[in-house]
C-alpha cells in the first residue's frame, strides 16, 4: 500500500465485509478514515456533520447534570464524542454489533479511538441494537432494564434507508413504544 492509501482492517461478519481504510485527500491535505460494508460506505471521516447534529439535537431539550446516554452505533466515533462534550453527560454507552468496530477504537486504528476509549464515562458494548431496544432488559448487560435519559440511533442511513430490512421494525409504533421504555 502507499502511503495515499491504506487498508488498515478487513474483516468479514455476518451481514458482509467490513473494511477500514485510510486515504490521503490531497487537495485538503489530510488523511480520511472510511468505514465500508461490501461495496457500501458507511462512514467517512470528511463528512461527519450529520453525527455531530444528532449528538447535539438529541441532547439539547434534556436538562440537569449527570445524564446517561445511549448511542446506537459506533462507526468512526464522532456522535459518540459529540455526546461527550455536553457538559452534562455522566454515562454514555455505545452499542456496536461489529466487534471489529470495538477493536478500531481499543487499537487506535481510528482517530477518535483513544479519546473515547480513555474517557472513563465513555463504554462500548457489542450487542445488537435494535435486539436490545426490543427487549426489556435494554441495552446494560450490567443493569437490567436500566433507563436512560437520551437514546441515539446512528446506524442506518435512514428509515427509509436500512442496513439491513430487519431494522424496519424499529421504526415502526411498536418498535418505537419498546425503546421509550428504556428512558
Amino acid at each position: 500500500m502507499s502511503l495515499d492509501f491504506e487498508e488498515l482492517d478487513y474483516r468479514p461478519t455476518p451481514i458482509g465485509a467490513l473494511s477500514l481504510r485510510r486515504r490521503r485527500e490531497l487537495k485538503l491535505g489530510v488523511d480520511v478514515f472510511e468505514i465500508k460494508l461490501g461495496d457500501e460506505f458507511l462512514m467517512s471521516s470528511l463528512f461527519t456533520a450529520s453525527e455531530i447534529a444528532l449528538a447535539r439535537l438529541g441532547l439539547a431539550g434534556l436538562s440537569g447534570p449527570g445524564l446517561d446516554v445511549v448511542v446506537g452505533g459506533l462507526g468512526l466515533g464522532y456522535t459518540a464524542k459529540a455526546v461527550l462534550e455536553h457538559r452534562k453527560v455522566a454515562s454514555l454507552m455505545v452499542v456496536e454489533a461489529l466487534e471489529a468496530v470495538i477493536d478500531w477504537h481499543a487499537a487506535g486504528l481510528v482517530p477518535l479511538g483513544p479519546e473515547l476509549t480513555g474517557d472513563p464515562r465513555c463504554r462500548f458494548v457489542q450487542g445488537n441494537f435494535f435486539a436490545l431496544a426490543a427487549s426489556e432488559a435494554g441495552f446494560d448487560p450490567a443493569a437490567s432494564a436500566r433507563t436512560f435519559d437520551a437514546v441515539l440511533v446512528d446506524i442506518d442511513h435512514s428509515p427509509d434507508f436500512l442496513l439491513d430490512p430487519r431494522n424496519a421494525a424499529f421504526y415502526r409504533d411498536e418498535g418505537l413504544s419498546r425503546l421509550a421504555a428504556h428512558l
